[in-house]
């Protein structure tokens, strides 16, 4: 709708506006607060609701001036034949009483409760229509109303510097709390994984459930995306740490690096390192996404400051010709800061070459 609502409108008028009305007024009223169970068991929400006369099930209404008895009417004006019948007084009596009554009622999906000539009004409606799907020219400023609703399950959140979260909009996260229909979430970050390199979904979405169900599901939008692990991680590509005299390595206790049998740590996204050179200088290893949250790349903490390893990199050594001993690797190529220091110790091998600070002692002789 957005896309046409500017540029088509100059070249084709009202016409387009029309047209992009109808797909706007096609969504349910979304709820106000949460989806709650009532006296009857049933599930509801506070919405706000419309009717057009086609949508009508009963209207209920005191007789004007108190003059008589309530009683419930057709869109036509006849008898209100629903099941389980209507008790009249109670559903004119006050909103609770007429959202007992739809709760009750087995085709009412949603009620309005307003007031007409000084009498209460219960209208018991098939769905909860929009202002504009229903044609009704002014807002009503009095009516009480609420839906059937149903909830999706909350998303297991999994921590992680790279993992994707979910925001959604509604009060409360999707993760404590369960998502009323129609909530939608956006991913804090964007990235492809997997071996088809399947992207992440723009939004998800909670539906009303499938027949047979009594609750939503998770629209992921036929993305392909693995629906069991809502928060997946954006991973780098593995990187090599040749082992030689002046590097070593450091991990998080839960992180641990691989031995590849060939004198070479494997690392890859889910761990954190120290690279030490000559056990004097520390440098931070680790995966993290760039500044716009599409991309991971490697980076390394040097001097005080971030510095982001070229994407070819596949091997990170305090020296850089301990990569290039092995042909299957490809060096770091980043520069680190100029005006980057190290320690207050004075290293005996050479800080990375290829990716630490310009001002990194000389190799040795």
């Amino acid at each position: 709708v957005e896309v046409c609502s500017l540029k088509m409108l100059r070249t084709l008028g009202v016409l387009v506006v029309l047209a992009c009305s109808s797909i706007y007024v096609s969504a349910v009223p979304k709820c106000i607060g949460e989806c709650n169970s009532g006296d009857q068991g049933d599930y509801m929400c506070t919405s706000e609701c419309y009717t057009s006369n086609e949508n009508l099930l009963c209207s209920c209404e005191d007789p004007p001036f108190g003059i008589g008895e309530a009683a419930c009417k057709d869109k036509d004006g006849g008898e209100c034949v629903i099941v389980p019948a209507v008790d009249p007084a109670a559903a004119v009596n006050d909103e609770a009483g007429c959202r007992a009554a739809c709760a009750a009622a087995d085709d009412c999906g949603a009620y309005i409760f307003d007031q007409i000539i000084n009498a209460n009004r219960c209208r018991l409606i098939k769905e909860c229509q929009s202002q504009q799907e229903a044609a009704v020219p002014t807002p009503c400023t009095d009516c009480l109303s609420g839906r059937n609703c149903h909830t999706c399950p909350t998303l297991t959140y999994t921590a992680g510097a790279t993992n994707i979260h979910w925001i959604c909009d509604s009060s409360g996260d999707a993760y404590n709390n369960e998502a009323v229909e129609g909530t939608k979430c956006t991913p804090t970050h964007r990235c492809k994984i997997g071996e088809n390199e399947e992207a992440i979904p723009a939004e998800i979405e909670c539906k009303s459930p499938e027949e047979g169900s009594d609750q939503g599901a998770w629209d992921f939008g036929g993305s392909g995306y693995n629906e069991g692990t809502c928060d997946v991680q954006c991973p780098c590509e593995e990187i090599t740490i040749p082992k030689s005299e002046d590097t070593n390595l450091f991990c998080d206790s839960d992180s641990q690096p691989v031995d590849d049998g060939d004198g070479n740590w494997k690392i890859d996204g889910s761990t954190t390192c120290d690279v030490v050179c000559d056990g004097q200088i520390f440098i931070p290893i680790s995966c993290k996404f760039n500044k716009d949250g599409t991309q991971t790349a490697w980076h390394i903490t040097y001097g005080g400051q971030d510095i982001t390893l070229d994407d070819q990199t596949t091997c990170f050594s305090c020296s850089g010709s301990n990569c290039e001993e092995d042909p299957n690797t490809t060096a770091a190529t980043t520069k680190a800061p100029t005006t980057a220091t190290p320690t207050t110790a004075t290293p005996t091998t050479p800080a990375p070459t290829t990716a630490a600070p310009t001002t990194a002692p000389k190799d040795k002789p």
